[in-house]
């Protein structure tokens, strides 16, 4: 030991030396803690600040009033038909009386002017507390589809009481021809089928599609077979192949099915599907659910584009074959049906069941759309409000 070493002494210098030293860090690292989460925020804040004033979604404010382009989507395919609509949207919490006068409005690209609108005359309006009111709707004026693949503008300007306000969006339009394997939304184990393959011309010209042979492959197997097909495509328009060849679904899960095309031109286009297989459907499916999407505004004299879907409400894949399902409106004496259907469901997913056809109506309202589901010993009615406009 030491002369003069004080062990105990020693020990509480050094706890009080690493308490002091440690505390300090701690508060550094509190204080650069707090730091990093201001940050944070104020990014969080900025990107939220730039998502809702961005010039690509709201114009600049005039007297608490915006303007905004609403596109239903940011790419399209064609033939697709475009829609824009322009609304002046309201910032208050009470209801705002405007003027809207030089409105413009104008599709372009790098190449040149697709479409242009002008109403120089003055318009008077009112919007509701923190609402909007259409002022512009593309679809009603004219009909754009089929535009060449690149990048688009939309763009509009007016003035809001005096006040000059403009704004304007971007999208793509895109052309390609498309390929796919037709089948059923699933099998059965034990079921032979026959697959077939169809081309979509989902572009602005006439397609010449010129086929020599399809090579279709699964389970391991490959299979030839001679076509010598020639068909014309005009923008939109489709064709089926169809195969000649049997495959039968040997047991429970997907079945990788690909194909190979040669063309007479010595192209080879090649693509697969998963074609899910099933031992046998549900005998009483539960726990699903049925909505509606519109295209646009139900409006009288229309006809409207009104798409039904089956949700799943649960985390496993189902199988479902329906029996029938009714559609029916009692209010205009409206009624449709599809039966013997099979649908193939993902976990929690959402599978589209058709187009309401043949529907149109004569007054404006609410009415209730009554769907009816029979697959084995399960039934199912759902009622789903319709708002039809004027």
């Amino acid at each position: 030991m030491f002369l003069g070493f004080d062990p105990e002494k020693f020990r509480k210098e050094k706890e009080k030396e690493i308490n002091t030293t440690y505390g300090a860090m701690r508060k550094r690292s509190f204080k650069f803690l707090f730091l990093n989460v201001l940050i944070v925020l104020a990014v969080f804040s900025f990107l939220f600040f730039v998502r809702n004033v961005s010039p690509q979604t709201y114009s600049n404010i005039v007297d608490a009033l915006q303007l905004t382009i609403e596109i239903p989507k940011l790419e399209y395919t064609a033939p697709e038909k475009i829609g824009a609509r322009v609304y002046i949207v309201n910032t208050k919490r009470t209801e705002k009386n405007f003027v809207i006068s030089e409105f413009y409005f104008k599709i372009y690209s790098e190449s040149k002017t697709l479409y242009e609108f002008t109403y120089p005359n003055a318009v008077q309006g009112s919007v509701d507390a923190r609402g909007r009111k259409l002022v512009f709707n593309l679809e009603e004026n004219v009909f754009l589809a089929n535009l060449p693949s690149g990048t688009y503008t939309i763009y509009s300007k007016c003035k809001i009481n005096g006040k000059p306000a403009e704004i304007s969006r971007t999208f793509t339009y895109k052309e390609e021809i498309y390929y796919g394997i037709f089948s059923e939304p699933y099998y059965l184990v034990g079921e032979e089928f026959k697959p077939s393959v169809y081309i979509i011309n989902r572009t602005t010209q006439l397609q010449n599609i010129s086929l020599s042979k399809i090579v279709w492959n699964y389970l391991g197997k490959e299979v030839q077979q001679v076509v010598k097909e020639e068909v014309k495509l005009y923008p939109g328009e489709s064709h089926i192949f169809k195969s000649s060849v049997n495959i039968k679904a040997e047991k429970e899960g997907l079945m990788e099915v690909a194909v190979k095309l040669y063309f007479n031109d010595g192209t080879i286009k090649e693509f697969k599907s998963a074609i899910p297989i099933t031992k046998e459907p549900e005998p009483a499916p539960r726990e699903i659910d049925f909505n509606i999407e519109t295209e646009d505004l139900v409006v009288v004299g229309k006809t409207p584009v009104i798409k039904v879907y089956l949700t799943n409400k649960i985390n496993k894949e189902r199988f479902i074959k329906v029996d029938k399902m009714q559609f029916s409106i009692a209010k205009i004496g409206y009624n449709f049906e599809i039966s013997n259907r099979r649908f193939y469901c993902l976990p929690f997913g959402r599978t589209f069941v058709g187009t309401l056809e043949r529907l149109a109506f004569a007054e404006p309202g609410v009415y209730d759309l009554i769907v009816t589901f029979s697959s084995g010993k399960s039934k199912i009615e759902k009622k789903i409000p319709i708002a039809v406009a004027k």
